[in-house]
């Protein structure tokens, strides 16, 4: 009984930090996931964790974990109301004695600097947002980074980026890939059962190829480009299911509901709902498909899919060229190109399952060496350590 209640109850270090995460929204997105990981991580090490977000969201998980959840407004975009927010934070801050505040996205990089400055505490941003999202980063927010005491990117080629476009920032930009559970993400872990729920839930059938897209319904997605592409290979007989959050979509899935009949597609296609099993839900899949229409500067489902050895046919942005580099088993299309889209999930599909297999161990063990969520979460805890000036480190 004692040994079950010490592994519940993390011993508090009187040498760690606290820090205070601020992220846009709390909901399935990679930038509240990348917090509540490191949440977790502080936690563990004797650490004291925060997380702001703005709009309602369940805190579920977060008080599992013995992370404080703070509701705050901070996207808002009224001066007064930004102002206002700005001093509230700080007095957290404050208040909770937050040695580092870290913010998981460039947008929220201005409103933590700010707070964390009235304060006194050290702040760090993550920069989430795609390459692309450089060029175009105001003002505001280049001056942001530039004041913070260290900038995170999880790509290699976006922190080039930045240091071309901030040249200051280069002795404080430090690239740490994100990292999943692996253990998780382990086919050989992966239940039967759990799988066979799934497909029953979903209605899939047992003989046909599966073909996937795991993501939130938005446009820049590549949903209606996937729906198009499906067109030119009515000549295979596959199921194609779109797995994104439930409360996801509004007129964007309606208007896909109606270009899945207008293009005949009704019998091939499945908009799913919101899946928490999404390591069964990918070894259901043949072929995992991404058609973003936009680059970002990683994707979590890109990463998952390599884990579990699932084919994967991607838009080609350098940052995905990063993040399938090395496999044996990626196909990476030109960016709304229907036809390459088409032609790319028939060279997939057209693979023999004796040597999808052959080729499984060698994804795996290739995205293994570069995602380990372990690895990421032991950078980011020495990370803390050293910003915060705690004397000692994470265990």
């Amino acid at each position: 009984m004692s040994s079950d209640t010490s592994k519940s109850q993390p011993i508090s270090n009187p040498n760690a930090p606290t820090v205070l995460h601020l992220v846009s929204r709390l909901d399935g997105g990679g930038g509240s996931r990348l917090a509540i990981d490191l949440a977790t991580a502080l936690v563990e090490a004797g650490g004291r964790a925060l997380i702001a977000y703005d709009g309602e969201a369940s805190t579920y998980e977060l008080t599992k974990h013995r992370i404080t959840p703070i509701a705050e407004a901070l996207t808002a975009r009224n001066p007064i109301s930004t102002f206002t927010m700005t001093r509230r934070l700080a007095q957290t801050i404050r208040d909770q004695k937050v040695d580092l505040v870290h913010t998981q996205n460039a947008t929220l990089a201005a409103v933590g600097q700010a707070a964390a400055h009235k304060a006194g505490a050290k702040m760090i941003a993550t920069f989430c947002d795609g390459p692309g999202n450089v060029a175009t980063l105001s003002k505001k927010t280049r001056q942001a980074l530039l004041n913070c005491d260290h900038v995170l990117t999880l790509s290699y080629l976006t922190a080039d980026l930045l240091a071309e476009a901030l040249p200051e920032l280069r002795e404080r930009l430090s690239v740490v890939p994100f990292g999943i559970d692996l253990t998780r993400f382990d086919p050989t872990r992966v239940a039967a059962h759990r799988m066979v729920q799934l497909a029953t839930n979903w209605r899939l059938p047992d003989d046909k190829p599966i073909v996937m897209l795991p993501a939130r319904y938005a446009p820049q997605k590549g949903h209606a480009l996937l729906l198009e592409a499906l067109t030119e290979v009515k000549d295979i007989d596959l199921r194609c299911i779109m797995v994104g959050p439930s409360p996801d979509g509004g007129a964007y899935r309606e208007e896909l509901e109606k270009l899945i009949s207008s293009m005949k597609l009704d019998d091939r296609v499945l908009l799913a709902d919101e899946c928490r099993d999404m390591a069964a839900a990918l070894m259901l899949a043949d072929l995992v498909v991404a058609p973003y229409l936009t680059p970002s500067t990683y994707n979590r489902v890109v990463i998952e899919a390599q884990a579990l050895g699932r084919p994967l046919v991607v838009s080609d942005f350098p940052n995905a060229r990063e993040l399938v580099e090395g496999s044996s088993m990626a196909w990476l299309v030109p960016p709304n190109d229907a036809a390459a889209l088409a032609w790319a999930i028939r060279d997939a599909l057209s693979l023999p399952l004796e040597e999808r297999q052959a080729r499984t161990p060698q994804v795996i063990e290739n995205l293994q060496r570069r995602s380990d969520r372990d690895w990421m979460r032991q950078r980011m805890l020495g990370m803390y350590w050293d910003l915060s000036g705690k004397p000692g480190s994470p265990v």
